[in-house]
């Protein structure tokens, strides 16, 4: 028994973060609810598709502003508390909103700017605008019937871990790009959905859960450079798509070379190039969910001429919250989710550490289990339960781990 002060489990809104659950499911199966959450996260976290609400906004102008360009853009989508701008030609007048003037942008401050709203085509400017953003700043760049003309250099994992959005339209209307933006980061029917990275622990969830999900038409290709991941993952996820009728097509793109397009790409690896490489494959108002924590310190160099003829949209996550816990655990209830099957291995408390060095090392391909019950119990990989646990591995279903192999693996470890 734990005896936790009151404040520590009540949530900023009153609710208390003690999730009951069945006790017809195993401790694994709960236990993974937490990292299953934080893939839950990435596709169900509502999208800022209005200014900031007294929020700051930076406007920086190489063009001229066409009449009313501004007011029907506050009128549509909201009003910001104040308005920065930079430009040689002079502010829109009658706004409603108090608007300071600045020469250059170099004489503004650092970052902290809600939205960033930029006419032209420099490609310079863009990349100084970048800096501008605050965390969860939106950035909407309007072309103005031009291009960029060559890559952009940002730190594209502020996308991920300092929740900035990127739009953009090659018209002269920021206000068109605004409607790009989607309502969540959830799949759409008839997504054709590329998972990048998907042998690994967080990869096979997200094709299991995209799987899972019930969205009507999509299809699911799941790249993995490692054959040994790969085939484990299709081991569990090709039934389950046979079972849901989605297409699901394994793929590793050192050898198979794919000419599709896609609407949905979500990458499990922490690699700038391949968030510009998902630009260039991705489909026309395709979603780029950039799920993998590249730290924001970290540039790469974007298309984003290319970006906005498209129409694209980033989306990045990190962690997950109560509701999306809930969520999870509602699948598992309800038998629409099985959480078990992203077990790899167990071990007790003392082998927690090499565990660690283990995901690390990539060794390991799933999540490992610590069971601090099972004392003495070293690192073991499920299909190696043959070997020191025969009679844990009698239970496994298919070789996966489950509610009955649990409780025969602690009934073990009890009694010796």
């Amino acid at each position: 028994y734990v005896l936790m002060d009151e404040r520590v489990v009540t949530s900023p809104r009153g609710e208390s973060m003690l999730i009951p659950v069945s006790e017809e499911l195993s401790a694994s199966a709960v236990a993974l609810v937490e990292p299953w959450a934080c893939v839950e996260d990435a596709y169900a976290c509502e999208e800022r598709r209005t200014l900031k609400p007294d929020g700051r906004m930076l406007v920086v102008a190489d063009v001229r502003a066409g009449e009313g360009l501004f007011s029907n853009l506050l009128a549509r989508y909201g009003r910001p508390g104040q308005i920065t701008w930079v430009s040689r030609y002079p502010a829109p007048a009658g706004l409603g909103v108090p608007v300071e003037t600045a020469a250059e942008v170099s004489q503004l401050a650092g970052p902290g700017y809600d939205d960033v709203i930029y006419l032209g085509c420099r490609a310079g400017t863009v990349e100084e605008l970048f800096a501008k953003l605050g965390p969860g700043g939106l950035f909407n760049i309007t072309l103005c019937g031009d291009k960029l003309g060559r890559d952009i250099v940002t730190a594209v994992g502020r996308v991920h871990y300092g929740g900035i959005r990127l739009v953009g339209t090659i018209g002269s209307d920021p206000a068109g790009s605004m409607g790009y933006i989607p309502a969540t980061g959830e799949i759409r029917p008839g997504d054709k959905i590329n998972v990048i990275g998907a042998g690994g622990p967080m990869g096979m969830m997200h094709v299991i859960r995209n799987i899972c999900q019930s969205i009507e038409g999509v299809s699911i290709f799941a790249g993995e450079l490692d054959d040994n991941r790969l085939a484990g993952l299709t081991e569990i996820a090709a039934p389950m798509a046979e079972k849901n009728a989605v297409e699901y097509r394994p793929y590793n793109p050192t050898r198979d070379k794919l000419a599709e397009t896609f609407d949905y790409t979500a990458l499990m690896a922490p690699v700038p190039e391949l968030v510009a490489a998902a630009v260039r494959s991705a489909a026309a108002r395709g979603i780029i969910n950039i799920f993998a924590g590249i730290p924001a310190s970290v540039t790469g160099n974007l298309d984003l001429d290319t970006f906005i003829e498209k129409q694209l949209y980033f989306i990045g996550t990190s962690g997950s919250v109560l509701e999306d816990m809930k969520t999870v655990l509602t699948k598992v209830e309800a038998g629409r989710l099985d959480t078990n099957v992203s077990v790899a291995a167990v071990c007790g408390l003392e082998s927690a550490a090499d565990g660690i060095r283990a995901i690390e090392g990539r060794l390991i391909a799933g999540k490992i289990v610590v069971y601090p019950s099972c004392r003495g119990l070293g690192l073991t990989k499920l299909e190696d339960l043959q070997k020191q646990f025969p009679q844990v591995a009698e239970d496994l279903c298919n070789g996966r781990w489950n509610k009955k192999a649990e409780e025969t693996l602690l009934e073990t470890c009890q009694s010796s």
